[in-house]
């Protein structure tokens, strides 16, 4: 069944549901606490509403809204009776993500961007990954995406 909807008005019957999977789309709603309630109507007692959204990034295309943090995800989830929201990664992989992602955007030229992609952006990678396996910090300020776990 293919359905075309917004969140903020979603055409399910309450309690219709066990499981809500929104990856990366909280971003894009006018109004998110709307499409959190909406989510929660349409999942059964105890359902649960999996979701990742962007936290530090930059802005990917001109339609997205929000960014978030782990207060301002639990105010949007607040209809939910348990939240609990993970960093991907720590401040330091975020730092490493972001001069990535940055070289990515000030690269002009394709062929530039794709030699920045198979060296520094490469090099880079892996020296956030050895970072982030050092844990010298669980500062989570600059993590890049949180997941979400919340239960009606």
């Amino acid at each position: 069944m293919d359905v075309l909807a917004t969140g903020e008005s979603l055409p399910f019957a309450a309690e219709t549901f066990d499981v809500v999977v929104c990856t990366q789309v909280f971003e894009y709603f006018s109004d998110p606490h709307l499409a959190a309630r909406e989510i929660h109507e349409a999942l059964k007692p105890n359902g649960a509403l999996f979701m990742s959204v962007a936290s530090f990034a930059p802005r990917f295309v001109h339609e997205e809204k929000w960014r978030y943090t782990p207060s301002g995800i639990r105010s949007v989830l607040s209809p939910f009776s348990e939240v609990t929201v993970v960093p991907e990664t720590t401040s330091i992989g975020g730092l490493v993500r972001a001069v990535n992602l940055g070289l990515q955007s000030f690269a002009y030229y394709l062929v530039l961007r794709k030699l920045l992609g198979m060296t520094i952006c490469r090099c880079l990678n892996v020296a956030g990954l050895a970072l982030e396996n050092m844990n010298l910090t669980s500062n989570d300020q600059f993590t890049p995406n949180y997941s979400v776990l919340a239960i009606k």
